[in-house]
């Protein structure tokens, strides 16, 4: 689902663990994570309770939408204010960098962020 409406946290946690992923569409690294890493994860554990949200760092709402399709990340969440880096949001968490992500746990706890690759995978499977 991509969407620019406003969307609460809380209301789209999964059962178990949640993934908050920040990436672009112009981001290698992010287009990788996306490939590698997050649909293998989504496809193995969205049953038990894994959730994704996204949100683009985007200025371009075809390019956002078209390299979503293309991952095959368009089958979680995917939000985006079209204001690219310059979304308020963003000040006020301090995101720098992407790829980013936070990882909360069932209580709403980050329990770990900027986690990547392997580690990453390590995480969730330790999760589940």
């Amino acid at each position: 689902m991509l969407s620019k409406d406003t969307v609460y946290i809380k209301d789209v946690l999964g059962e178990k663990l949640t993934i908050i992923d920040l990436w672009a569409s112009w981001c290698a690294p992010c287009r990788l994570e996306n490939r590698k890493v997050l649909v293998p994860l989504y496809n193995e554990y969205h049953d038990q309770g894994l959730q994704i949200v996204a949100y683009a760092l985007e200025s371009d709402e075809a390019a956002w939408k078209a390299a979503a399709a293309r991952d095959g990340t368009d089958r979680w969440l995917q939000s985006s204010d079209l204001k690219g880096d310059d979304a308020p949001f963003l000040k006020k968490i301090r995101v720098r960098t992407i790829p980013a992500n936070f990882i909360l746990d069932s209580n709403e706890v980050v329990i770990a962020k900027n986690l990547h690759g392997q580690d990453l995978m390590d995480l969730v499977k330790g999760s589940f």
